[in-house]
């Protein structure tokens, strides 16, 4: 994904809370402190458990990050980003230009 403006708005704007992040962020809390569990039962007290029980945490903390800035609600429309709106409106130019062409069927 490329860096812009308005990406890094994204990155730091504050994080979103309604209902239907919050029930997501729950169910990857969940699962993820399942897992973590089944590593520390699993895996002998070492440097590894620890390295994949942090793992897990920084997996957590980056999916709950996505849903944060990137959910969109079924039904919702996510808005254009000034890129995807310029390229939608060339579209639209072209397939009127083409629709108003002469023999057009």
């Amino acid at each position: 994904m490329a860096i812009n403006e308005n990406e890094i708005r994204t990155r730091f704007a504050a994080p979103a809370t309604d209902e239907a992040r919050t029930a997501i962020k729950t169910r990857l809390a969940a699962a993820a402190q399942e897992f973590a569990l089944l590593v520390h039962e699993l895996v002998p007290g070492s440097r590894e458990e620890s390295e994949a029980i942090s793992s897990v945490e920084l997996a957590l903390w980056w999916a709950q990050a996505g849903v944060d800035r990137r959910y969109v609600p079924r039904g919702a429309v996510r808005p254009l980003t000034p890129a995807d709106a310029e390229a939608a409106c060339l579209t639209a130019m072209a397939e009127a230009d083409i629709a108003s062409a002469p023999g057009w069927v």
